[in-house]
């Protein structure tokens, strides 16, 4: 039996088998995905990137929510290593810890404003998409992203076309190259957010409790203020 306030049931709650969708706004999407993220075992910096992740691809007319938690509900190590201007991992790689990461080293001699860097096995590319566009934004400079079987292009502004956004959703893993590019055409710009759908906000919510601590006596013991605050 719970209590009112029982902050383990504080999210909304789904009878079972009603086809539901919530409708969040960006940043909702976002606080949900970096608790959930932070729940998966994330640490803070990667958490709040796959929240931005999340809420950019929503932006862009994808279930960046859905997307994410299939990514968090199979477990893959985040650290990679580079050799030769290309990036692997053990098991692949991480699409949020190699965005990042390909931000953080872009004006390094490893990073892309040296030359093409290719991404052995990269799971899930398109949540990586998120963090290339912000990267290519912050540096006024187009990207390619090339696999077998596909191109898609960023622009210098960090815009991509719908039908690219949705070649690279539709990838589990690929080999990409990565390169630096005359300035894409222009893309349309966003228009509305992606709903989030029932399955994939219980499964994120259940990841976002494992960062809280259920009620106990211990824990109400020492709740409240000692004295009045009353002036």
């Amino acid at each position: 039996m719970t209590e009112a306030h029982d902050p383990t049931v504080s999210a909304p709650q789904f009878a079972p088998g009603a086809s539901a969708a919530a409708n969040l706004s960006r940043n909702e999407i976002e606080a949900l995905c970096l608790k959930a993220a932070r729940g998966a075992g994330m640490p803070w910096g990667l958490a709040e990137e796959a929240g931005f992740a999340a809420g950019w691809l929503a932006l862009h007319g994808l279930d960046g929510a859905a997307l994410l938690l299939a990514h968090l509900t199979d477990p893959l190590e985040s650290r990679f290593a580079i050799s030769d201007r290309q990036w692997s991992g053990m098991d692949g790689l991480c699409p949020i810890a190699v965005g990042a990461a390909l931000d953080d080293h872009a004006a390094l001699p490893a990073g892309i404003c040296a030359g093409p860097v290719s991404l052995r096995a990269l799971r899930r590319p398109v949540l990586a998409l998120p963090l290339l566009a912000r990267m290519a934004a912050a540096m006024g400079r187009a990207l390619v992203l090339d696999w077998n079987g596909g191109q898609a292009r960023i622009t210098a502004s960090g815009a991509i076309a719908p039908d690219d956004l949705a070649m690279l959703a539709a990838l589990c893993e690929a080999d990409l190259t990565i390169s630096v590019t005359a300035d894409a055409a222009a893309a349309p710009a966003p228009t509305g957010i992606a709903s989030v759908s029932e399955q994939a906000l219980a499964g994120l919510q259940a990841l976002a409790m494992r960062t809280t601590v259920p009620a106990s006596e211990q824990s109400r013991r020492g709740a409240g203020a000692a004295a009045s605050d009353n002036d």
